[in-house]
C-alpha cells in the first residue's frame, strides 16, 4: 500500500517547482491545504498567493507575525484588514481578524471604518499610540468611535488637532472642553478659533476667550480695588488719632481692623503700614483715655461742688416769700454756704455762683417786700395774653396785625418789669420756673411759663402767616422768571431758525407782549432776576420782530397773489358751469368723467391758494363754492355709477382675498405660487375701491401672500439643508468610490463598491443643478473601477511584467558597466537580483520570452566577463558544468538497461516486440511496476529539466555541448516512457516541458 501511495501522482500544489505550485494555488479550494502552503511553503511567491485566498484570521495572524518575507506579512495584514472592514462579514470573524492585527496603522483604519461597533471598539482598544488615536478622533466615520479615541488622548497638541480638524462637531467640542481644564491657554484658544472647521467650536472658543478676558479684567479691577481699599484703610487708621471722640476712635479702630482682615492677603509694605498705623492709634487712644479719665474725675468733683452750690442757690430762689420766717431761713442757708469747701479749680464759675447766691439772697429779701405789686402785673399780663390768642381767628387781618403789635409791645413791657423784678439775684427769666396759677399772692413767680408759651404761640401764628405771604410772593416772582425765560428761549430758537411761519411768529410776539405787560403791571414788586429775564426777553424780541414783520408783508403779498389765482380758478369753474348749462339747454350729453376730474383738480388747486386777503376771502370762497356745488350736482349720476363700480370692484377684490387666504396654508408650492401670481395680476387689473375698505382688503391680501411665501421660504430652507446634507453624503460616496477606483484589492474593493452603489440609492435628492454633476462623478468612478476589475488579470500581468522589466533593466545596467566602472559589490547585487527574479510572480511564456532572453543575455555577459567574482557560487561556470554533468548522468541512468531498436526495423516489428514483451510481463505479473517505473522516470526528467532551467547559462562551447546532450537524453527517455505506457494501453503522460521554455 505504501508503495502504491508513493507511486500515485502528487498534486500540483505539492510539486517541487515553485512556479507549478504558484499556479496550482489558484485552483486549490481546500482551506487547510491553503493554510499549509501559506505558512510552510519555502517559496515566498507561493506563500503570498496562498495568503490572498485565506479567510482564517488565526492563520493570517500567524503569517503576519512570523513569516520571514516582509511582503507576505504585509499581504496577510492587508487580508486581515479587509476581513475586519468588509461589510456583511460575520462579526465574530471580524473580531478575530482585529485580534490578529498587530499593526497600529491597520488597527486605526479599522477603527475609522464603517465596521460594526464591536469591531471598531476592539480595534480601538488595542490602539495606544497617541498619533493614531488623534487620527481616529479626527477622521473616524462614527462619532462614538471618535469620542472614545478622544478620551484616551493625553497630549494637548493632539487635542488641539482634534478641535481644529475633527470631522465630528461634538467630538471637536469635547476636545476643546478637555483643553479648558484645568486652566485654558488663551493663545491656544485664539488659534483654535481662527482655524477650526466647525463654527460651533469657533464660537465656543470665542466665548471662553471673552470669559477669560472678562475674568482677567475683573481680577485686575478687584486687585486694584483691593489695593485702593487697603490704602484707604491705612489712611483711616492713620487719622484715628485725630478723632475727638475716644469711643468713636476705639470703635473705628476695631472696625478698620475687621475690614483689613476681610481684605485677605496684602503686600508686605501695606501690612507694615497698617501695623504701624494701628500701633500709633492704640498708643494715642490709650493716652487720651487716661487723660479723659483724670479729667472726668476732676470734673466729677467739681460738678458735685457746683451742684451743692447750685442747690443752695435754688433753695434761695424757690424760697416761699409769703411767711414771716423768710429772713431766718435765709440766715440758715447763708451759714451752709459759708461752710462749703473751696471749689476745685476755682475760676469764673465759683465767682458766678457766689454772685448768683448773693443776688438770690438780695432778690429774695426784695421779693418778700414787693410781692403785692407783682401779682397785679401778672394779672394784667394774663388778660393781654387772652386777648392776643383771639386775634389770629379774626377776619380783618390788617386790624388783627395792628392790634397784635400793640398788645405785644405792652406784654413785652410787663414781661420786662416782671423779669427785672424776678432777676434780682436770680439771673434767669420768669419762664424758667413752673407756673403757680390760682395763687395771686405768689410773688415768687412774676411771669408764669404758660403765659410766655401762649404769647410765643400767638407770635408764631402771625410769623407763619407772614412767612406764607412772603413765600407766595417769592414763588410768584419765580414763576414770572421761568415764564420769561421760556419765552426768551422760544424767541431765541425762532430767531436762529432758518425758517419760521407767520403763525408761529405772531403767536410768539403775542406771548412776549403779554409777558412784558405782566412785568410792567407789577413793577414795584419786581426783583433783580425778573428785571434781568425781562431785559433778555426784550433783547430777543428786537431780533424776532423784524422777521415777523417781514413774514407778515410776505403773507400779505402771497394772499394778494392767491386772490388772483382764486379768480382764475373761479373763472375756470364758472366756465365749466356755463358749458354744462349750455349742454343741458342744447340737450347734449356732458362729459361727466372729465367734469369730475376737473372738479377734483379745482379743489386741489384751491387748497394750494386757499389763503386770500381777509377783506375778500369770504366773497371769493362763496363764488368758488357756488360754481363747484353746481358741478358736483351735475356729476352726481357719475359719482353714483362710480360708487357702484367701486362696490363691484370691492366684491371682486374680496373674493381674491378670500381665495388668497385659502391658499396661504397650501403645501403645493409651485401651483399655489403660480395661482397667487395670477391673483396678484387680477388684483392690479381690478379698478379702484372705497379707501377704507380697500386698505383693509389690501392688508389682508398682502398678509396672505406673506404667510404663504414665508412658509415656502421656510420649506425651501429645510429642503436646501436636506439637499446640502444629501450632497455631502453623495460627495463622500464619490470620494470613497474614487479611492476604490484605483484599488487592486479586487474582492474587498468590489464588495465595497457594490455597497456604495446600494447606499447611493438610499440617499435622498440633491439640488437639481448639482444632481447630474455628482451622479456623473460617482458613475465615472464606479465605471473606472469595474473596467479595471474586468481587466484585473491584465493589470496584474502588466504589474508583474513591469516588476520583471525593472529587474532586467537593473541587470542590464550592471552588465553594461565596464570593468573600471563596475561596482565593488557586483557579485552581491547580481545574486540579489537573481533571488528577486526567482521569487517574483511567474509570467506566462508568451510575455516572458523576450524578458527571459534579455535576462539570460545580461547574466551570461556578466558571468563571462567577471567569472572570477562568482567562484564558489551557483554562477561559477565550473560549478554549473559540474551540475550539468550530474543532471545528464541522472537522466542517462534511466536508459542504462534499455536497448535501442535495430536500425532499419519497421514500426510494425517494433510494436510486435513491445506486444511480446508486454504479454510476457503480464504473464509474470510485472506490468504495473514497469509502467510505474517509466512514469517515475518521466517525472524525474521534468524535475531535471526544471533544475536545468534554474542553472546559470554560460556561453562557452562545452556548456552548449552539454545542453545539446541533455536535451537529447531527455528526449530519448521521454520517448521511451511514452512508448512504454502507450504500448501497454496505459494513459499517456503529460507532454514534457522543453528546456528553456
Amino acid at each position: 500500500m505504501r508503495l502504491l501511495d508513493k507511486l500515485k501522482p502528487q498534486p500540483r500544489w505539492k510539486h517541487a517547482d515553485p512556479s507549478v505550485r504558484f499556479e496550482a494555488v489558484r485552483e486549490l479550494e481546500d482551506p487547510a491545504e491553503l493554510a499549509i502552503l501559506a505558512e510552510l511553503d519555502p517559496d515566498a511567491r507561493v506563500r503570498r498567493s496562498a495568503t490572498a485566498r485565506i479567510a482564517d484570521p488565526g492563520v493570517l495572524g500567524r503569517i503576519a507575525s512570523t513569516d520571514v518575507d516582509p511582503e507576505a506579512r504585509d499581504r496577510a495584514a492587508d487580508r486581515l484588514l479587509a476581513l475586519a472592514t468588509v461589510s456583511g462579514l460575520d462579526e465574530a470573524a471580524a473580531l478575530g481578524a482585529v485580534s490578529a492585527i498587530s499593526d497600529v496603522r491597520r488597527l486605526s483604519v479599522v477603527a475609522k471604518s464603517e465596521a460594526p461597533d464591536a469591531v471598531r471598539g476592539a480595534a480601538l482598544s488595542r490602539v495606544t499610540d497617541q498619533r493614531a488615536l488623534s487620527s481616529i478622533a479626527r477622521h473616524a466615520k462614527h462619532d462614538s468611535t471618535a469620542a472614545a479615541a478622544l478620551e484616551q488622548l493625553t497630549d494637548a497638541a493632539d487635542l488641539v488637532d482634534v478641535a481644529q480638524n475633527g470631522e465630528h462637531r461634538d467630538v471637536a467640542l469635547a476636545a476643546l472642553e478637555r483643553l479648558l481644564t484645568p486652566s485654558p491657554d488663551i493663545a491656544l484658544l485664539q488659534t483654535i478659533e481662527a482655524r477650526s472647521q466647525h463654527k460651533a467650536v469657533s464660537r465656543r472658543a470665542r466665548t471662553v476667550i471673552h470669559d477669560i478676558e472678562t475674568a482677567e479684567a475683573a481680577r485686575r479691577a478687584a486687585e486694584e480695588e483691593r489695593r485702593r481699599r487697603e490704602a484707604a484703610v491705612c489712611e483711616d487708621v492713620e487719622r484715628i488719632a485725630d478723632l475727638p471722640d475716644l469711643s468713636v476712635a476705639r470703635a473705628e479702630l476695631s472696625r478698620l481692623t475687621e475690614v483689613w482682615h476681610s481684605l485677605g492677603f496684602a503686600d508686605e509694605i501695606s501690612q507694615d503700614r497698617f501695623a504701624r498705623g494701628v500701633a500709633a492709634a492704640e498708643v494715642t487712644v490709650a493716652r487720651r483715655e487716661r487723660d479723659a479719665e483724670e479729667a472726668a474725675e476732676r470734673a466729677r468733683m467739681r460738678a458735685e461742688a457746683i451742684a451743692t452750690r447750685d442747690a443752695l442757690c435754688q433753695r434761695v430762689e424757690t424760697l416761699e416769700i409769703d411767711g414771716d420766717d423768710v429772713p431766718a431761713q435765709l440766715e440758715v442757708i447763708e451759714e451752709e454756704w459759708r461752710s462749703l469747701l473751696p471749689l476745685v479749680g476755682d475760676g469764673p464759675e465759683a465767682d458766678r455762683l457766689a454772685a448768683r447766691f448773693a443776688q438770690a439772697v438780695a432778690a429774695c429779701r426784695k421779693r418778700h417786700e414787693m410781692s403785692g405789686v407783682l401779682v397785679e402785673i401778672r394779672a394784667r399780663l394774663e388778660s393781654l395774653v387772652a386777648e392776643a390768642e383771639g386775634l389770629p381767628s379774626q377776619d380783618d387781618e390788617a386790624a388783627a396785625v395792628a392790634r397784635w403789635q400793640t398788645l405785644s409791645r405792652e406784654a413785652r413791657g410787663l414781661t420786662a418789669t416782671l423779669t427785672e423784678t424776678a432777676s434780682v439775684g436770680r439771673g434767669f427769666s420768669p419762664a424758667d420756673a413752673p407756673a403757680l396759677k390760682g395763687r395771686p399772692t405768689d410773688t415768687d413767680h412774676p411771669a408764669p411759663p404758660t403765659l410766655q408759651e401762649r404769647l410765643a404761640a400767638v407770635e408764631q401764628a402771625f410769623a407763619a402767616r407772614e412767612l406764607a405771604k412772603r413765600e407766595a410772593a417769592v414763588k410768584a416772582q419765580q414763576d414770572v422768571v421761568n415764564q420769561l425765560q421760556r419765552l426768551a428761549e422760544r424767541a431765541r430758537r425762532a430767531a436762529e431758525a432758518d425758517t419760521i411761519t407767520l403763525r408761529e411768529g405772531d403767536r410768539l410776539m403775542r406771548d412776549i407782549g403779554a409777558g412784558l405787560q405782566e412785568v410792567e403791571a407789577g413793577r414795584r414788586d419786581l426783583t433783580r432776576e425778573v428785571e434781568e429775564a425781562a431785559s433778555k426777553l426784550r433783547a430777543v424780541q428786537e431780533k424776532v420782530a423784524p422777521r415777523v414783520r417781514e413774514l407778515r408783508e410776505m403773507d400779505d403779498w402771497r394772499r394778494f397773489a392767491n386772490a388772483q389765482q382764486q379768480e382764475k380758478l373761479i373763472a375756470m369753474a364758472e366756465a365749466i358751469v356755463a358749458s354744462l348749462k349750455s349742454d343741458e339747454e342744447g340737450a347734449k350729453t356732458s362729459d361727466l368723467p372729465a367734469t369730475a376730474r376737473a372738479l377734483r383738480e379745482l379743489h386741489v388747486k384751491w387748497q394750494e391758494v386757499a389763503e386770500a386777503p381777509r377783506h375778500s376771502a369770504q366773497r371769493l370762497w362763496d363764488r368758488f363754492r357756488t360754481a363747484t356745488d353746481f358741478m358736483r350736482s351735475r356729476c352726481e349720476t357719475y359719482f353714483s355709477h362710480l360708487r357702484e363700480e367701486r362696490t363691484t370692484n370691492l366684491q371682486t377684490k374680496a373674493a381674491l382675498v378670500e381665495e388668497a387666504e385659502a391658499l396661504a396654508n397650501s403645501a403645493d408650492w409651485s401651483r399655489t405660487a403660480a395661482r397667487l401670481q395670477e391673483l396678484q395680476a387680477a388684483w392690479q387689473q381690478t379698478g379702484t375701491v372705497p379707501r377704507e375698505a380697500g386698505r383693509d382688503l389690501g392688508l389682508r391680501f398682502r398678509a396672505a401672500f406673506n404667510t404663504f411665501f414665508a412658509r415656502r421660504r421656510e420649506d425651501l430652507a429645510t429642503r436646501r439643508k436636506t439637499w446640502t446634507d444629501n450632497l455631502s453624503k453623495k460627495e463622500a460616496l464619490c470620494q470613497r468610490a474614487e479611492v476604490l477606483a484605483e484599488s487592486t484589492e479586487w474582492d474587498a474593493a468590489s464588495a465595497e463598491m457594490k455597497r456604495l452603489q446600494a447606499e447611493w440609492k438610499t440617499v435622498g435628492p440633491v439640488r437639481r443643478s448639482k444632481s447630474e454633476v455628482v451622479w456623473n462623478r460617482f458613475r465615472a468612478a464606479a465605471d473606472r473601477f469595474f473596467e479595471r476589475y474586468h481587466n484585473r488579470h491584465q493589470i496584474a500581468m502588466a504589474g508583474k511584467i513591469a516588476e520583471r522589466e525593472a529587474i532586467v533593466v537593473d541587470l542590464e545596467t550592471l552588465a553594461a558597466s565596464e570593468n573600471g566602472d563596475a561596482p565593488a559589490d557586483l557579485a552581491t547585487r547580481v545574486q540579489q537580483l537573481r533571488t528577486t527574479w526567482n521569487r517574483s510572480v511567474p509570467v506566462p511564456g508568451t510575455e516572458m520570452r523576450p524578458l527571459a532572453d534579455r535576462w539570460q543575455t545580461a547574466l551570461t555577459r556578466i558571468v563571462d566577463r567577471r567569472g572570477d567574482l562568482f567562484k564558489g557560487t551557483d554562477l561559477d561556470p565550473a560549478a554549473v558544468r559540474h551540475k550539468m554533468d550530474k543532471l545528464i548522468a541522472r537522466v542517462e541512468g534511466y536508459l542504462s538497461d534499455v536497448r535501442e531498436a535495430p536500425v532499419g526495423q519497421s514500426q510494425a516489428e517494433i510494436l510486435a516486440a513491445k506486444l511480446r514483451s508486454a504479454l510476457a510481463t503480464n504473464a509474470m505479473g510485472g506490468r504495473s511496476s514497469e509502467d510505474a517505473k517509466w512514469r517515475t522516470a518521466a517525472d524525474a526528467v521534468k524535475e531535471a529539466q526544471g533544475a536545468w532551467l534554474r542553472l546559470a547559462q554560460i556561453a562557452d562551447p562545452d556548456a552548449r555541448a552539454l545542453e545539446s546532450r541533455f536535451r537529447d537524453v531527455c528526449r530519448r527517455v521521454m520517448d521511451h516512457a511514452r512508448r512504454q505506457t502507450s504500448g501497454g494501453g496505459s494513459r499517456r503522460p503529460a507532454r514534457p516541458t522543453a528546456i528553456g521554455a
